[in-house]
């Protein structure tokens, strides 16, 4: 699975490690907070890709949308 998703940060619970990602489709996605690179929030809108592992699918690859990025694709 190697398609890119677009999604939105739902979730962040620090104590266990992980994020919640609500795809387009409004299937929650969770992710490991280790695996994103700067800076994450409450609603912030990413890209990424599914990987089915033994705890179900996660996100991986994830990355910010920009502003700019985020107006064009209107």
């Amino acid at each position: 699975m190697n398609d890119k998703r677009r999604g939105e940060i739902i979730l962040i619970d620090i104590e266990r490690g992980i994020g919640i990602i609500m795809d387009e489709n409004n299937q929650d996605i969770q992710f490991r907070l280790d695996t994103v690179a700067g800076y994450i929030e409450l609603n912030l809108k990413v890209t990424f890709e599914i990987q089915l592992t033994a705890q179900g699918l996660s996100a991986m690859s994830i990355e910010i949308q920009r502003e700019k990025e985020l107006v064009h694709a209107v």
